[in-house]
């Protein structure tokens, strides 16, 4: 098991990398995100391949979105809900 600091380097290394496709555009964004909600979010997530997953979809959940609702309102549904 990973322990939080891990989870949390983890998550950083994976928004951190270059920006290969519109969806890395918002990097910056979950970076903020895990800020403001003190990363409690990675206490869900157990594996590297698990933080990896819930970035993508939440990356592709932003795409689909965005014009419909706010940013900070699809990351704060995404987090309550999954």
């Amino acid at each position: 098991m990973l322990s939080f600091q891990e989870k949390i380097d983890m998550y950083d290394n994976i928004i951190g990398q270059e920006s290969k496709n519109y969806a890395d555009s918002f990097n910056g964004c979950l970076e903020i995100l895990a800020d403001n909600y003190e990363y409690k979010f990675l206490l869900e997530l157990d594996t590297f391949n698990d933080i990896e997953y819930w970035i993508d979809k939440l990356k592709s959940r932003l795409v689909v979105k965005e014009d419909l609702d706010s940013l900070e309102d699809i990351m704060d549904d995404y987090i309550a809900c999954g």
